[in-house]
């Protein structure tokens, strides 16, 4: 395979990823759940088609391409890419914090009430035996 279509495989995985983390992100602001099953899914499904791609661009050599070709602007696109993808993972990354805790603090929430609730009881049990 020729430098400028290693490049340009790797440039449509990436733009998968991002429609898929764009995807991720737009189900972690409108839902305010954890990432879906559908969409972890996915992306164990690009994790290895992303790995293979990494691998033959690390088998690219300078001398491969065409000086005439279009492998710079390519591999600029990628690398920009890159960087679109690296901030929607990280807004993702605090997105899926945030949904999580809110899971965890209404889990908590309600022990808390259920708590509450058996210290009032036995409050009451402790008022009435003093009482007797």
């Amino acid at each position: 395979m020729q430098p400028e279509q290693v490049i340009r495989e790797h440039l449509k995985l990436c733009e998968r990823t991002h429609d898929l983390l764009l995807r991720e992100n737009k189900h972690l602001k409108d839902q305010g759940t954890p990432t879906s099953k559908e969409l972890i899914e996915e992306k164990k499904q690009l994790l290895p088609l992303l790995d293979h791609s990494v691998t033959a661009l690390n088998k690219l050599r300078r001398e491969d391409f065409s000086p005439f070709g279009d492998g710079s602007a390519l591999m600029q696109k990628a690398q920009n890419k890159l960087m679109q993808i690296f901030y929607i993972d990280r807004e993702n990354e605090q997105l899926l914090l945030k949904a999580s805790m809110q899971t965890t603090s209404s889990a908590d929430g309600s022990l808390g009430g259920k708590i509450t609730q058996i210290r009032d009881v036995q409050a009451k049990l402790a008022a009435q035996e003093e009482n007797s």
